[in-house]
């Protein structure tokens, strides 16, 4: 009897040390810490990690010779820089890895004449648009090519850098990569492409072939308004694109941001 009364009781004991860790709050508890937000983060460290992908002139430039960044949106990059009372750090990579780096936290922003479209904005919030440039299809000089709509292009063999709009645009028409749509992952290696004879007639934004139109005997024969161009971070991050789109309304307020259109655009 003893024994059964003693089982109870450790049973009692123990339902009642189940319910006091249930009903009562530990006495030893650490406070919860508040998470610093990125824009927290990148003050403290002191730098802002900036992801671009050059060459795409007269965006985004590495001047070997000057041992410097040179562009469009290295200057609006460094201005924001300056706002947030912080270096800037440039990181250069493929256009199409952009996207997943800034979402993994490898970069905190990015300036890399990104157009915006809603299947970037699902991923990445962007910043209000600061510029908006035309797209155009562009072969030799010599070449006899002529079309009057962007389908007439499917006829050919085109080539465009891979992630960007016009991309995705020649896939929506129904081009096959590796067949008549050449992917290249950067602006120089496409141009060479086109100047070698290697496809047919490029796609890109048109101050792009501006610049490289210098160097190589191009022509543009066709040209397709496109989105407006801007900057982005993680969505979770609203403190950071608060301070983004301070810097890009001040500038036009403040006219700075004519002044870097007129710089790189002409």
């Amino acid at each position: 009897m003893k024994r059964e009364i003693a089982v109870v009781g450790m049973i009692v004991c123990l339902a009642g040390g189940f319910l006091a860790g249930w009903f009562i709050p530990p006495l030893f508890t650490a406070e919860p810490t508040e998470r610093k937000t990125l824009l927290e983060e990148i003050q403290d460290q002191g730098y802002i990690m900036v992801g671009t992908d050059e060459p795409w002139p007269p965006f985004e430039i590495f001047n070997v010779t000057a041992d410097e960044w040179q562009g469009f949106d290295i200057d609006l990059s460094a201005m924001i820089a300056v706002h947030l009372g912080v270096a800037l750090i440039m990181t250069d990579m493929d256009f199409d890895l952009l996207i997943g780096a800034c979402k993994a936290g490898s970069i905190d922003m990015i300036a890399a004449a990104m157009m915006v479209t809603s299947t970037r904005a699902e991923q990445l919030a962007h910043s209000v648009p600061y510029i908006r440039v035309n797209e155009v299809v562009i072969v030799q000089s010599v070449s006899t090519i002529n079309i009057t709509s962007l389908t007439e292009i499917t006829a050919y063999t085109v080539g465009v850098q891979s992630g960007t709009t016009q991309h995705d645009t020649l896939k929506d028409l129904g081009m096959t990569e590796g067949v008549n749509l050449l992917v290249y992952p950067k602006a120089d290696v496409l141009m060479a492409a086109l100047d070698l004879g290697t496809i047919d007639a490029a796609f890109v934004d048109e101050p792009v072939f501006t610049v490289y139109a210098k160097t190589y005997a191009f022509k543009s024969i066709f040209t397709v308004p496109a989105e407006p161009t801007a900057l982005w971070c993680r969505w979770e991050e609203p403190e950071l694109m608060k301070e983004i789109n301070k810097v890009i309304l001040n500038a036009f307020g403040d006219g700075s941001m004519d002044l870097l259109i007129e710089k790189w655009f002409g």
